[in-house]
This record gives C-alpha cells, sequence and structure tokens, in this order.
C-alpha cells in the first residue's frame, strides 16, 4: 500500500469523495458485467451444443464420415454396430437415433414448436444421467416419453408439475404423447429442448427414416463401451481399420473437442461473442481511464506539492497502481454480483447453460486487472508532469 507517513493516501484518494467513488464502482462493474455476459453467452453456445455429448455413457463414439456437427442429419447403417462389437476390447456398442428437423411438439390448438428427439434401447447403457436410467421402465410402453425440464417455457410444458405433466394432452409430429418423466439437458443454439423415448416408440413417431426399410436400420450415433482393462487409442485405431470408409471413430473427448471447434471456428457465432468480450475491455478501459484521470486531474495541486517535497516518480507510479488495483476490487464485485444474476435469470428464460465457474470468474477478474492497470498507465502521464511551478 502507498502510505504518506502513516496515511494510505491511494485509499484516502479514492474514498475522500464517495459519491465520486460509487460512480467509479458503477462504471467499472458495467464494463465487468459487459465481459461477463459476452463470456457467459460464448460459453453458453459450447456448454450447451455439447452437454448431450457429456451425458454419453461412451469410451468412443462412431459417426458418419460426412457428419461436420451435431445438428447435421448424416446417418449410418446399423451393420456398422454390429462390427464394431467383434472388436477386441469393445465390450458392447450401442445405437442412438436422434431426430431434430421433422420432430415438433404441440398442445391442443397451439402452434407445433420443432424439438430435438433422442431415442435408444431401453436396456442399454447409453446415457450416464441417474434420472434416465431410473425412468427407463417408463419408457416401454406406447407413446411415453421424457421431456427436458430445462426446456424453452415456449412449449408450454409444465415440467415442474409432474402429475399434472402426465395428464397433459400434447403431440409429438402428429401423435398423442404422454411424458412419464422428467432430465435435465438444456437447450442450445440448434434445439429448444429435448425429449427422450424408446427406440421402438421412435419407430412409431419416425417411420420415414427407414425410406420404406426399418426405421431403426440407421442410426446417427454410435456408443461404444470398452472392457476395463483396454486402451482406448489401441481399440479406436483397431476400429478405424475395422470399419469401412463411410464412418469416423471418435474418443468422447475428441468428438467433444471437434463440435465446439466447429462452431468456433466455422460460424461467425463464436467470432461475434469473442469481439463482444473485446468491446467489452475496451469501454472498460475508456470507463476505467476517465476515472483515474479525473482523480489526478483534481489533485494535480497536492502531487506537485509532494514532487516539491522530494518525492520521486517511482511513488506516483506506486500511488496510481495501487489505486487502479483497488478499483479493479471494488469494481468487480458488484459486477460479478449482477452477472450472476443475469446468468441464473437467462437460463431460466433461455434454457441455455449459464455456467459461473471460478475459473471463469478468475478470468474476467483478471482482464478487470488488466482494464484498470492499463488505464492507470495511461493516466500516469499526467502525473509524472506535474510541476511545483503548479502550485504557485
Amino acid at each position: 500500500m502507498v502510505r504518506f507517513g502513516r496515511i494510505p493516501l491511494a485509499r484516502k484518494n479514492l474514498t475522500h469523495d464517495y459519491w465520486r467513488l460509487a460512480v467509479a464502482v458503477g462504471g467499472i462493474g458495467f464494463a465487468v458485467m459487459l465481459m461477463f455476459m459476452q463470456m457467459g453467452f460464448r460459453n453458453a453456445l459450447f456448454d450447451s451444443t455439447v452437454k448431450v455429448i457429456d451425458e454419453l455413457n461412451a469410451d468412443l463414439i462412431i459417426v458418419n464420415r460426412s457428419q461436420f456437427a451435431l445438428p447435421a442429419p448424416q446417418r449410418f447403417s446399423i451393420q456398422r454396430l454390429v462390427q464394431a462389437r467383434e472388436c477386441p476390447g469393445v465390450s458392447g456398442a450401442y445405437p442412438l437415433y436422434v431426430e431434430g428437423f421433422l420432430s415438433t411438439l404441440r398442445r391442443p390448438r397451439q402452434k407445433a414448436y420443432a424439438i430435438r428427439v433422442l431415442a435408444f434401447e431401453v436396456n442399454d447403457p447409453v446415457f450416464r444421467s441417474t434420472a434416465i436410467r431410473q425412468a427407463m421402465p417408463r419408457l416401454k410402453p406406447p407413446n411415453t416419453a421424457l421431456i427436458d425440464s430445462h426446456s424453452k417455457p415456449k412449449y408450454g410444458i409444465p415440467v415442474h408439475d409432474p402429475e399434472r405433466l402426465s395428464k397433459q394432452s400434447i403431440e409429438l409430429s402428429g401423435r398423442r404423447v404422454q411424458f412419464v418423466g422428467l432430465f435435465e439437458m438444456g437447450a442450445d443454439f440448434a434445439n429448444d429442448g429435448n425429449v427422450i423415448m424408446s427406440a421402438q416408440n421412435f419407430a412409431r413417431y419416425f417411420p420415414y427414416r427407414g425410406r420404406g426399410a426399418d426405421p431403426l436400420s440407421i442410426v446417427d450415433l454410435g456408443i461404444v463401451r470398452l472392457t476395463p482393462h483396454a486402451d482406448v487409442q489401441e481399440v479406436q485405431q483397431h476400429l478405424e481399420n475395422l470399419l469401412p470408409d463411410d464412418v469416423r471413430v471418435f474418443t468422447k473427448q475428441g468428438f467433444r473437442q471437434a463440435e465446439m471447434g466447429f462452431w468456433r471456428t466455422s460460424t461467425p457465432i463464436g467470432y461475434i461473442f469473442g469481439v463482444g468480450l473485446a468491446l467489452g475491455f475496451v469501454v472498460g478501459v475508456i470507463i476505467c481511464y476517465q476515472i483515474i484521470f479525473t482523480s489526478v486531474s483534481a489533485h494535480m495541486p497536492e502531487f506537485a506539492t509532494l514532487k516539491a517535497m522530494g518525492y520521486r516518480d517511482r511513488y506516483f507510479i506506486a500511488l496510481v497502481v495501487c489505486e487502479s488495483l483497488y478499483l479493479s476490487i471494488l469494481g468487480f464485485i458488484p459486477g460479478l454480483l449482477a452477472s450472476w444474476g443475469l446468468y441464473t435469470l437467462l437460463a431460466r428464460w433461455t434454457g441455455l447453460l449459464m455456467i459461473l465457474t471460478l475459473p471463469r470468474a478468475s478470468l474476467v477478474y483478471g482482464f478487470t486487472l488488466a482494464m484498470c492497470m492499463t488505464s492507470g498507465c495511461l493516466a500516469m502521464r499526467k502525473v509524472l508532469s506535474a510541476d511545483p511551478a503548479e502550485l504557485f
């Protein structure tokens, strides 16, 4: 702490006028909130998109070689999974069916909205979710399904009232469906909600998938489980050599990274939020510079007096740096609290995964500290130019 004698000069400079300090903290807090929101939307894009991958109980994932993103309906023959089961180290290969383009959900006399439908054989360990596993027996009867509790409110589904939910008259792609439970997954930028059902029910609702053949004969994702001591990389290479060239084999983490890479580099959304984060930083630098520059200008006679008394430039540099540090802490706290509240509201309204973690909060504080220090360095020139002659 920079002191003049026993006086904490940096703190006194900021707190001698509480109204000015409140305005300064509010301005920096606003810039912090801008950065948090841009980062939150950017992370929601990635977190929400790969949430379905995170929920898969998979060591390896088989996909059509032409598939470039999860929303793209590129499928492959279920025979590839039959072949995969013969590979050493594979304990099971299970199909996951996905329909997101022609599946709609609506209540009577209401507008129909598109929704993503996921389906699997109810005895297959495809999902990690305890809620989905416990609901498997309830998915066996005809026309039953689970609804994502984080689906957007536009569907009008009473996800907070399970008893009322099961009595709702709802149509999925023109057929009556009964929701017998809930699970948590969340919306993303391509899907506003999710439904899970058995493969047998899936075939009834979407018989056209097979183009005249069995609709379950083509698969969207292959979920591969390995034996306890199998080497993931080795089995992946064996499967790549064993299976025809119409499919690819990913590790779960590799598939996750590939999906995030597509949204980050092949769509403008990732760039937009990245630019928004940079703009938030620039706005913060401007706001913080104005605050520190105003504080310095208001105390120029005092700084000139200290110079006349023999204080060197390094003392004033430390003074401005210390003020910048105080401002970064005081401005970050209200910005963090406001952003946490907005994250909660937006997650409830949109179904997106607006997650505020300690590493992400630490990163924003790092930006905040850099923002205040940059502003302090720019304003420091005013202090260093202080001339004792200005006293007279």
